[in-house]
């Protein structure tokens, strides 16, 4: 684990100010596979660091440290408490769920226990539960999309991983809100914006595809997310990005004549071309480096 202290994200109401149930815990997420401290790159990581972000911004006495844990190097009590080899993993310290019930002690780290301890927790942020209706739709809309681009990268054709996105274009012209189903992020945009990150990047680096300009709502999709800080904060850099897919891609990386990932400075890739943005809205985004 990162000998860094944790980074603390808690509702602006939670330092006492209410006399309501607290929720209180601790994410642990994969660590960079590069300087071994940062964020790394694991796109279910960083939807989870995203729904606890927004959660933390939108619920009261909501309280979260999160850490970065080496995935070969994970801290002792993991194991000790019959932890699943998955990340990421919750902790819950000072916490209760909504009916009142005390889950103190307990860890999460399998899909479906994160999605029930998220669940539990949850009074106040509907759009951030999967089965909401509207969720349903999106996922459904979305759920090929991250397979299509890993084998692309593997070797097969980028027809299937543009007809997936075709489909995403699709499902934001036909929804005229900002993200997948409303204004504000939601499980899908959570579930989606990390792998859409990760296509972005990885799929310039190795295979010099860009999401065309003929989705422009795809791009103005990324650009508004670039602009909330649950998304932009949480993102992993380039590099480790890039490095995550080293062993997965087929055939020769169109940066192989580049420097290696692991020797350059960390980037973060927030930018949108003007030119790709629909009816030439104005988004401000820039690149961030560190």
């Amino acid at each position: 684990m990162s000998d860094e202290a944790p980074v603390v994200y808690e509702n602006d109401t939670a330092n006492g100010a209410s006399d309501g149930p607290k929720q209180e815990f601790e994410l642990y997420i994969k660590a960079s596979a590069i300087d071994k401290e940062t964020r790394g790159s694991c796109p279910i990581c960083h939807q989870w660091f995203m729904i606890s972000y927004l959660m933390a911004e939108n619920q009261e006495g909501v309280n979260f440290k999160v850490f970065t844990v080496q995935a070969d190097c994970p801290p002792k009590n993991f194991l000790e408490e019959g932890w699943s080899k998955k990340f990421p993993v919750v902790k819950a310290r000072s916490c209760f769920t909504k009916l009142g019930k005390d889950i103190s002690g307990m860890m999460y780290d399998t899909f479906e226990e994160l999605e029930t301890f998220f669940e539990s927790i949850n009074r106040d942020c509907p759009e951030l539960k999967r089965h909401n209706a509207p969720n349903v739709g999106a996922m459904k809309c979305i759920e090929d999309l991250y397979n299509a681009f890993n084998k692309f990268l593997s070797g097969k054709s980028e027809s299937l991983l543009i007809t997936e996105l075709k489909k995403l274009e699709e499902f934001l012209e036909s929804h005229e809100s900002k993200f997948l189903v409303d204004d504000v992020l939601s499980f899908s945009d959570c579930h989606l914006l990390p792998r859409l990150q990760h296509i972005r990047v990885a799929g310039k680096a190795y295979k010099d595809f860009d999401i065309p300009k003929e989705f422009p709502l795809v791009w103005k999709y990324l650009a508004d997310a670039y602009e909330v800080p649950a998304f932009k904060s949480t993102l992993p850099s380039d590099q480790d990005i890039i490095y995550g897919y080293e062993k997965k891609v087929t055939g020769a990386p169109v940066r192989g004549k580049g420097p290696k990932p692991t020797l350059e400075k960390f980037t973060y890739t927030t930018t949108v071309p003007q030119e790709y943005l629909d009816n030439g809205t104005n988004h401000n985004s820039h690149d961030d480096m560190e």
